[in-house]
């Protein structure tokens, strides 16, 4: 019970951190864009792609610090736990130098080879000052990253030892601070460097609470050189390594488009449309993997007592539920995605049919990304990283050669659809991979977790696709808002309807959702489930 309420109190720590943070950055990227153009916007997210393929040069070490943590204290051993941060801390200072060292002075030969684009199809590059802002961001970005990473060991005691509540509400009130940052920065006339400027205020915030708190969970904690061992080093490069196969295709499935965007159009511009499109999509894909954190203890737990049944039944109906809150927002979102952007971009914004439709492309991506989420924490539970790994190098492969391939003949759509492909390339692999591994075949985790949901979200998808198309001349946020608000609550009602109609839950989803979750107290739950409850 100790187990579960720390389980369940957790996920709700996250859940509403989550959706904090999702929601000051939909207010903030509506803020930012009409502020900074489409082409400020477009270079800022290609900063962003820049310094996440430089974090692959850590060969994953970060990635092990909560795990060992964790460890460190169930046993009591804090004098590793220090080593695990002195560790950290060290390693990262030394890479950061090094990066900035190596990579600040190639910043001009990359300048230098962007300004040899021909000015037709880089007008944004003819702009002395646009260039400057470049060099300015990259060289700036690659120092604040750099910093940044110094401090993620510290963070990491919070996550290890489970302190949930404290990692969100410094989360919060990092993100009050981003947005008093931003907005103050913009409206004095600092442009998109303003918006670098914001976020090393929020690292700066970060580093000092994140080692004030580490030293106050951890009292013994010393951090020294002395303090660097090898077997630490071995033990987390050992973790790390492996981690970093995920992360190399997240990166390419989630970034890599931008870059191919850039250069096949040689326009900051259009790569600010697609990171709108891709913004709304990827906002709507956060909601249900905040389901997924409470799944990989349980499995590692069921694994550990050889209940391979029981582990079974958990893989389909965590997938059941997974599936019951990502079919109806993908549906949505699919649907209504034009009134969505109008919505929050507002009318001062170009391109917004364009960005709606590379909305609608990645979500139904998202969608073959999202549903296998259960079956990667239970093959992670039972000790099997490699389905995964598999999985993540058909994605980044299928999405490399299908975007190149498809951007020449359909244009910006051609990308999001080489990415949206491939997700289903990894999914279909990771399904069928994973009923080796629990004994699911793929028709049965269609059949029990991915149909129902399916049929009760229809109506409302159709109803909402016929208004996006019927509303496409509306200008202003607050007429679209108005089509928008009374869509959802139609998708809403409909959706529920459906699944009270249909016979998607039973009396074991019905126990599970109220007693494990605690969700009885939830206005309706009764309701919902009463002729679930009856069956068995």
């Amino acid at each position: 019970m100790s187990l579960r309420r720390t389980i369940v109190r957790n996920t709700t720590f996250n859940a509403a951190g989550r959706m904090w943070e999702a929601v000051c950055n939909i207010v903030l990227t509506a803020y930012i864009v009409p502020k900074v153009g489409l082409s400020g916007w477009g270079l800022w997210a290609l900063v962003s792609v820049f310094t996440g393929y430089l974090a692959l040069l850590d060969l994953g070490m970060a990635s092990g610090f909560a795990k060992y943590v964790a460890e460190h204290a169930a046993r009591k051993e804090e004098h590793r736990i220090t080593s695990v941060v002195s560790t950290g801390f060290f390693f990262y200072l030394v890479l950061g130098a090094a990066l900035v060292a190596v990579c600040w002075p190639c910043i001009d030969g990359l300048i230098n080879l962007l300004t040899r684009l021909s000015p037709d199809h880089a007008r944004s590059l003819a702009d002395r000052q646009f260039l400057d802002d470049v060099r300015f961001l990259l060289r700036w970005g690659l120092v604040l990253f750099a910093a940044s990473n110094c401090i993620a060991a510290f963070t990491a005691v919070q996550t290890g030892l489970q302190r949930m509540g404290i990692t969100n509400a410094l989360a919060f009130c990092a993100s009050i601070i981003k947005v008093i940052a931003t907005v103050a920065l913009l409206e004095t006339g600092h442009g998109i460097r303003g918006l670098l400027y914001a976020n090393a205020i929020v690292v700066a915030f970060f580093a000092v609470t994140g080692v004030l708190v580490a030293f106050a969970l951890v009292p013994t904690l010393r951090v020294s050189p002395r303090r660097v061992t090898r077997d630490t080093v071995r033990m987390l490069f050992s973790f790390g390594w492996r981690a970093q196969v995920s992360r190399l295709s997240n990166l390419v499935t989630f970034q890599t488009d931008k870059i191919i965007v850039g250069i096949a159009y040689r326009q900051f511009g259009l790569v600010g449309v697609y990171r709108i499109g891709e913004e709304l999509a990827s906002k709507m894909r956060q909601v249900p993997v905040l389901l997924l954190t409470a799944i990989l203890p349980a499995a590692s737990d069921l694994d550990a007592r050889g209940e391979q049944e029981r582990l079974r039944r958990l893989y389909l109906v965590s997938s059941k539920y997974v599936a019951a809150v990502t079919l109806p927002l993908v549906a949505f979102c699919v649907g209504a995605s034009g009134m969505l952007i109008r919505t929050w971009m507002g009318p001062g914004v170009s391109n917004l049919g364009t960005a709606a439709w590379v909305a609608r492309i990645l979500a139904l991506g998202y969608l073959a990304n999202i549903l296998p989420g259960a079956g990667v924490t239970i093959a992670l539970g039972k000790g099997r990283p490699d389905v995964q790994m598999y999985a993540g190098i058909i994605a980044m492969v299928s999405n490399v050669t299908l975007t190149i391939l498809l951007v020449f003949p359909l244009g910006l759509y051609g990308v999001a659809l080489g990415t949206a492909l491939s997700m289903f390339l990894s999914c279909g692999w990771f399904v069928r991979a994973m009923s080796a591994v629990t004994g699911v075949r793929p028709a049965v985790l269609i059949r029990v977790a991915m149909r129902w949901p399916a049929v009760a979200a229809l109506p409302g998808f159709l109803v909402c696709a016929a208004a996006d198309w019927a509303s496409a001349g509306l200008v202003g946020r607050i007429p679209n808002a108005a089509v928008l608000v009374s869509c959802a609550g139609f998708f809403g009602v409909s959706y529920l309807v459906g699944i009270y109609c249909t016979p998607f839950l039973d009396a074991f989803d019905v126990d599970f959702l109220g007693d494990t979750l605690q969700l009885r107290s939830v206005p309706g739950f009764r309701t919902l489930t009463r002729r679930a409850a009856r069956r068995v």
